[in-house]
This record gives structure tokens, C-alpha cells and sequence, in this order.
């Protein structure tokens, strides 16, 4: 499952419409569904907040193995990273896939 599924997921099992989480990002429920429909991309800080709103972390939103030795911290830095280079989130989760799938 990739971002855009899982964050719909979430949003249909906490019993929210697209309107709650768009209000909740301070956006318009038309842009929100873009993001929703994986038409646009979502940023490190609407990860973040996403997390937050579903009261989980943002390596479950983004299905990376908790089990592995990444820590909470590790990621706060790799978001910080990804916010301050303006780095293409989908485009780093598909890299990161490949990676996995190289090792397997």
C-alpha cells in the first residue's frame, strides 16, 4: 500500500470525511483529494500532522518496517532533511523500496 491509500485508509477507520482532515490541514476538500487520489504530493510536515490526526507514527503511514533499527529520531532528522531540500516524498519512498528489493 502506498501513502495516498494508507492515509485513506486511516481517514475511512477513524470514521473522518475527506472535509475533517482537509479542515484539520487548513486546506480546501478538493486539494486535500488530489493528495488523497496520489495527484499530488504530500509534504514531511503534512506526514507529520497526518500521524498525529491518526494518533500513529509517520513510518506507519509511510509502511516502513518499525522493526527495523530506524529509530523515532532517526526519522525526525530524515523529515527535517526531506522538508529543508524540498525532497519529493513519493519519489524518496519508491527509492527507498528499490533499495529494500535490492537487498532481498
Amino acid at each position: 500500500m502506498d501513502l495516498s491509500h494508507n492515509i485513506s485508509y486511516l481517514r475511512e477507520d477513524h470514521d473522518l470525511k475527506q472535509k475533517d482532515v482537509a479542515d484539520f490541514l487548513k486546506m480546501s476538500r478538493t486539494t486535500y483529494n488530489h493528495y488523497e487520489l496520489g495527484h499530488s504530493s504530500f509534504t514531511a510536515d503534512m506526514i507529520i500532522d497526518l500521524a498525529n490526526l491518526f494518533h500513529t507514527t509517520p513510518n506507519v503511514l509511510l509502511n516502513f518496517d518499525t522493526s527495523s533499527e530506524i529509530t523515532d529520531t532517526d526519522l525526525v532528522k530524515l523529515c527535517k532533511v526531506v522538508k529543508d531540500e524540498k525532497i519529493n516524498v513519493d519519489a524518496l519512498i519508491e527509492l527507498i523500496n528499490v533499495c529494500k528489493n535490492l537487498h532481498s
